[in-house]
């Protein structure tokens, strides 16, 4: 699933113009933020919302 959301946050920088790169310190630096149990715990929720209100009796 991270893949997809790469390759979308990838066409749409490449829709507003020439990509830039950043820096490797940089680079690691955000992997090291959104990369985790806390991080994914929080990307999950919208989706465990979302499930569980359109398939309410899913866990019945």
């Amino acid at each position: 699933m991270r893949d997809g959301f790469s390759c979308q946050a990838q066409l749409l920088a490449m829709a507003a113009g020439e990509p830039r790169l950043i820096d490797p310190e940089t680079a690691r630096m955000v992997r090291g933020q959104i990369t985790g149990a806390l991080p994914g715990w929080f990307q999950f929720r919208p989706l465990w919302d979302q499930i569980t209100a359109e398939q309410p009796d899913l866990f019945d």
